[in-house]
């Protein structure tokens, strides 16, 4: 008996790559507009306690309108597991993903994002 895998030929993409340090805003970290199938990693390991960052998604659904939230996500302390995983999302116009750190000293957030046709 015989089994055939097969592989899926998308093409997946670094769409950016970047650090921020956190000022107490709600600061953007990517803002993408296109079609795409979008996810992205943002590392909280230098949180300490005392400290407390929100994650925030949004989606705009076409040219002319609003973004609208779509997920928030609060993260209190040392993370036991420090790397958050933002799901993918098919994207039909523009995704934007937010960090504000609201309490403690601010730190510095790496963070990536991938795109997929």
């Amino acid at each position: 008996m015989s089994f055939s895998v097969s592989l899926s030929k998308k093409k997946a993409k670094t769409i950016k790559k970047a650090n921020k340090h956190a000022d107490g805003t709600e600061q953007t970290l990517l803002e993408f507009e296109g079609e795409a199938l979008v996810s992205g990693f943002v590392d909280l390991s230098e949180m300490q306690n005392g400290d407390a960052v929100i994650i925030r998604q949004y989606v705009k659904l076409w040219k002319k309108a609003e973004y609208q939230r779509y997920a928030k996500e609060e993260y209190i302390g040392i993370q036991n597991d420090p790397m958050v995983y933002l799901t993918p999302k098919r994207v039909d116009y523009a995704i934007k993903v937010t960090l504000e750190q609201t309490v403690g000293f601010f730190r510095n957030f790496d963070n990536t994002f991938i795109g997929e046709d």
